[in-house]
């Protein structure tokens, strides 16, 4: 059984992970709550088993470019050291899809920028020192049991109000795009990506693609109530995300979960 380094295993992603793999790899974990900080490339010589594999999730979004920078660029330059040192065969880099820098990408800010500055040190890194790399960028991430309610306030935000108030208010002009993948989804790319070692670099999306107008749509049908949107234009308009059309990840056995089904999983859940 191959051993499998999991960084950021206190987080959402990362302890999922780790227990969602432990049946068919040896899991080992680590967060700065068990005494790892991948900012310190010395806290890592208390890993004492031989690692085949590190899922490096750990990040933060932290609006201070300078925690940034040192968690996720020097985290990840730290991480790939390791690799080295160790004789690590494969690393799996959980990035996002909000490192491009494109006019419709109104959230690139300094966690999007130091994401694409991890996967750039990674690129090259492994390139040099000959291991095999696999770049995953996730577009939004959501479960069931509201672990990731903090960082995906607007869709659960959307939820607790169309369930208790029957109605919703959208501001501004537009009516933005939003891609939502289920950690379910996730997790099962990441097994098919150990298991048939793959290397490359790919965005990680739902099948299609969702207005927030939609999104609300979809919340009043599965909760069987009139449908009650109030649109509030003279206010701030909602801001874009950038949704790439290339370099999918495709699969053959594994399908994503579309965000119809996902809503109903936490609805249900919260009953």
């Amino acid at each position: 059984m191959r051993t499998v380094l999991i960084t950021g295993s206190q987080g959402f992603i990362g302890g999922y992970l780790k227990e969602t793999l432990q049946d068919d790899y040896s899991t080992i974990g680590t967060s700065r709550q068990e005494g790892f900080d991948i900012t310190d490339f010395q806290s890592l010589k208390n890993i004492d088993q031989k690692i085949d594999i590190i899922i490096h999730s750990a990040a933060t979004m932290s609006n201070s470019f300078e925690e940034s920078f040192l968690v996720n660029a020097l985290g990840t330059l730290n991480i790939c050291k390791y690799a080295k040192k160790h004789q690590v065969e494969h690393l799996i880099l959980i990035s996002s899809l909000s490192i491009f820098d494109t006019p419709d990408n109104e959230y690139f800010n300094n966690y999007s920028k130091t994401k694409k500055e991890s996967e750039l040190i990674a690129s090259s890194y492994c390139e040099d020192n000959n291991i095999k790399l696999s770049i995953l960028r996730l577009a939004q991430v959501y479960d069931e049991q509201r672990i990731a309610q903090k960082n995906q306030q607007m869709l659960y935000y959307f939820i607790d109000t169309i369930k208790e108030q029957g109605k919703i208010s959208l501001f501004g002009k537009k009516n933005p795009l939003r891609n939502y993948i289920h950690i379910e989804y996730v997790a099962s790319v990441i097994k098919e990506v150990l298991q048939q070692s793959k290397t490359g670099t790919w965005n990680i999306l739902e099948e299609k693609n969702h207005s927030i107008a939609e999104i609300a749509y979809m919340l009043f049908d599965i909760l069987q109530k009139q449908p009650n949107i109030i649109s509030l234009r003279d206010k701030a308009d909602i801001p874009s995300v950038h949704i790439p059309h290339t370099n999918i990840y495709k699969s053959t056995t594994i399908s994503s979960i579309s965000l119809y089904e996902g809503l109903k999983r936490i609805l249900n859940h919260d009953k």
